[in-house]
């Protein structure tokens, strides 16, 4: 199965995505990132399935929640 991920600047702001990802009934797995993997180099993310990518995307965005996608 393919995924998607997003990045967060701390594991506070990872565990916030995933409740906001929960919340909007999408399954998500926070995640250890490399620091090379991103552009601010952010340390945590969330694994969602690829078929959620784009509603998991929206659910950030209107929660608040600041995220960035891995290159």
């Amino acid at each position: 199965m393919k995924h998607r991920y997003f990045a967060f600047s701390s594991l506070t702001y990872a565990y916030k995505g995933q409740d906001a990802l929960y919340s909007t009934g999408i399954r998500s797995k926070i995640i250890r990132l490399s620091g090379a993997e991103t552009e601010k180099g952010c340390r945590y993310g969330v694994e969602v399935s690829e078929k959620d990518g784009y509603d998991a995307k929206a659910a950030l965005i209107k929660y608040g929640v600041p995220f960035t996608e891995p290159r």
